[in-house]
């Protein structure tokens, strides 16, 4: 063994540091002791392995932040192991529903719905829809309850076409109703 892989083997941070820039590769011996550090299991994947390191998902999963960088920047998907800590914040779990699933994110919703901000850019660009469960924390906030309202769901509005739409019909029931009377008085039938 070398003095510097001898080195290397004292912390996370020195086998990550002798894996990335001396060896330029894995670094199988400084393993376990790198898995045992977030900061430097997900660096690790990203920079050394260039992929998936099993040995820290662990670590990694208990940590939302560096769980939703390992989905995003490593696995480029889903990471099942991270999501219940992800779903404790509010951003990063909006963050992950948008940049990682692509969509809803149910498991962080509860926590997305206490924020405004997150609630408002959660409905507008990951469901393209109402987020009822935030629609509390929006009207609290006077900017998101505007920027809701402007691009997301206005509920004047809708009340509007609902009772539009009714009196529309109503109208249209009448009408055939006035008609039925009418050609039922023509022909001397009693109603």
């Amino acid at each position: 063994m070398s003095i510097k892989e001898t080195e290397a083997l004292i912390s996370a941070k020195y086998s990550y540091n002798y894996a990335y820039g001396i060896l330029k590769g894995r670094f199988e011996k400084g393993e376990d002791l790198i898995s045992k550090e977030a900061y430097f299991s997900y660096y690790y994947a990203l920079n050394v392995l260039k992929g998936r390191f099993e040995k820290g998902e662990n670590v990694i999963s208990k940590d939302a932040e560096w769980s939703y960088c390992y989905a995003r920047n490593v696995l480029n998907g889903r990471f099942e192991k991270g999501e219940d800590i992800i779903s404790k914040d509010a951003e990063y779990s909006y963050a992950y529903a948008l940049d990682v699933l692509n969509g809803r994110f149910e498991k962080g919703e509860d926590v997305i719905s206490k924020d405004a901000q997150c609630s408002y850019r959660y409905a507008r660009f990951c469901l393209h829809d109402r987020f009822e469960k935030g629609e509390d924390a929006i009207s609290k906030n006077a900017e998101y309850s505007d920027l809701y309202k402007e691009h997301v769901y206005d509920a004047e509005k809708e009340l509007e076409k609902k009772i539009k739409k009714k009196l529309e019909k109503e109208i249209k029931e009448f009408e055939d109703l006035r008609g039925s009377i009418h050609v039922n008085y023509l022909y001397g039938i009693e109603v």
